[in-house]
């Protein structure tokens, strides 16, 4: 039962947001340690330093009344001394320990380990031992008793009494403790909080991963229509999980898309050549059959190539396709759209106005771009000769302008048949085509090379409502791409 509890912690104390955290708290406690040091060197340290050097300096005195005196010269003087001291603290002790004088209640150090000099020899003070303690005394304003801290030296005589020569650290050792006990409790409070953050955060974080984890694992098993969750309700709102699922969504999407297309793709193929295919056959067969002169067989074959070439471009479109919507081909670079469009239209005028349809144009100068030019071209004359192809009178209409949002927009109008708004969607797939096209010569693949081609350049193409043609309407396709930046 441990063990199972455990495994849940442990593998959230290995995910990489638990890690974070906890080398943020590391780096915190490592500060606040840091912090400490410091405090402590210029106060504590520095206070610690001054009182030794006082203590030596009256030790290095009274040691010499000593030596001159003996130990009641020196006891007076300690009394006087004492009387008169604040922040000075005496005490002069006999070889049985009790304390002969001075101005505390006696030396705040282990006597039994010091070692004591030979009854013969003389007083060495750099011999001292150095000492830090706490002691108690009355508040000269308050009269309370308060608990101070001071720092002082020991020294031990060759006659078996010892001084003791110390100095209060005054009440700035006082200030520096509470600050330190404030950065500790602080300290462990930011690591406890840390942990608790780290945790929650790294909980978090492992179970949008283990959502994320589910739905390939969903997508790897053979459901491709599975999705994550998005927890935003605009694009751009969310975290990186956000971000990150949402493209996680696109690719998905991307990738459904080309697992149905090439489900499809044989099955269209067969669908749209099998006509071409079945009536080249019986025209050969019957050029085999019938054909009186060599002249009627050169014309047989003069067709076949004919259809045979129309089949050879639909192969090479939907690799073409098949290359594009893989991420091959293409290569963008710095593309004035104004100069394509005007020379477009220079070649489509002649081919629009043989139709017997008027051609009008409005296009905005200096439209920069990133794209490559071929494939652009190529996509915007399929548009052109689809308006021209499903147009039989009215109007082709080719414009360019600015959008919002750094963004441009190539649109071909027509006042043509147009296509009902519940098959527009699904005349931008792969080999459709709609009953009243069937009779015209395409192969279908037109509008998903151009959806293919816009998608290589970061935009997208939409199809809406054209020029009126009384009391219906055209179609539109609309190309919509970033302006260069």
């Amino acid at each position: 039962m441990i063990k199972k509890l455990l495994l849940p912690l442990r593998s959230l104390m290995r995910t990489t947001t638990f890690r974070v955290a906890m080398a943020f708290a590391g780096l915190f406690a490592g500060f606040a340690i840091l912090l400490l040091g410091f405090l402590y060197a210029t106060t504590v340290g520095r206070l610690g330093l001054e009182a030794d050097r006082f203590a030596r300096q009256e030790l290095s005195e009274l040691a010499d009344i000593w030596q001159r005196q003996n130990v009641d010269g020196l006891n007076m003087e300690v009394i006087q001394r004492a009387a008169r001291a604040s922040d000075s603290l005496y005490v002069l002790v006999q070889p049985d320990g009790k304390v002969l004088s001075g101005n505390i209640d006696g030396a705040p150090i282990d006597l039994s380990q010091i070692d004591k000099p030979d009854p013969n020899s003389a007083l060495e003070p750099a011999r001292a031992v150095s000492s830090g303690f706490s002691y108690e005394r009355p508040d000269l304003e308050t009269g309370k008793i308060e608990r101070r801290r001071a720092r002082g030296l020991f020294l031990a005589g060759p006659d078996g009494f010892g001084l003791f020569v110390a100095r209060d650290l005054g009440p700035g050792v006082q200030i520096a403790d509470q600050v330190a006990r404030v950065i500790w409790m602080g300290g462990a409070g930011v690591l406890a909080f840390a942990l608790v953050g780290g945790f929650m955060a790294a909980r978090q974080a492992a179970g949008r991963v283990d959502e994320l984890t589910r739905t390939t694992r969903a997508v790897m098993a053979g459901d491709l229509k599975r999705r994550a969750a998005v927890r935003t309700i605009r694009p751009g709102d969310g975290d990186e999980f956000d971000d990150l699922t949402e493209d996680l969504n696109a690719m998905l999407e991307r990738i459904d898309r080309l697992v149905a297309a090439a489900r499809t793709t044989g099955d269209s193929i067969a669908h749209d050549l099998r006509s071409p295919l079945t009536r080249l056959r019986a025209r050969l067969e019957g050029a085999a059959a019938k054909a009186q002169s060599s002249e009627e067989l050169r014309d047989a074959i003069e067709d076949a190539l004919i259809q045979l070439d129309g089949v050879v471009a639909t192969f090479n479109a939907v690799l073409r396709l098949s290359r594009l919507e893989a991420g091959e081909g293409g290569k963008l670079e710095p593309l004035d759209v104004s100069l394509l469009l005007g020379q477009l239209a220079d070649l489509f005028e002649p081919v629009i106005e043989e139709a017997g349809l008027v051609f009008t144009t409005e296009i905005e100068p200096e439209l920069m771009i990133m794209a490559d030019r071929s494939l652009l071209a190529q996509s915007i004359s399929n548009l052109l000769d689809n308006a021209v192809k499903y147009t039989s009178e009215g109007e082709v209409h080719l414009s360019a302008k600015r959008l919002p949002a750094n963004q441009m927009a190539i649109s071909i109008k027509d006042s043509g048949t147009g296509i009902p708004v519940d098959q527009r969607d699904r005349v931008l797939e792969r080999f459709v085509r709609l009953d009243s096209a069937r009779s015209l010569p395409g192969s279908g693949i037109g509008l998903s090379l151009a959806v293919a081609i816009a998608e290589l350049h970061g935009g997208r193409l939409t199809l809406a409502d054209g020029l009126p043609r009384g009391e219906t309407y055209g179609l539109e396709a609309r190309l919509i791409l970033p302006l260069k930046v």
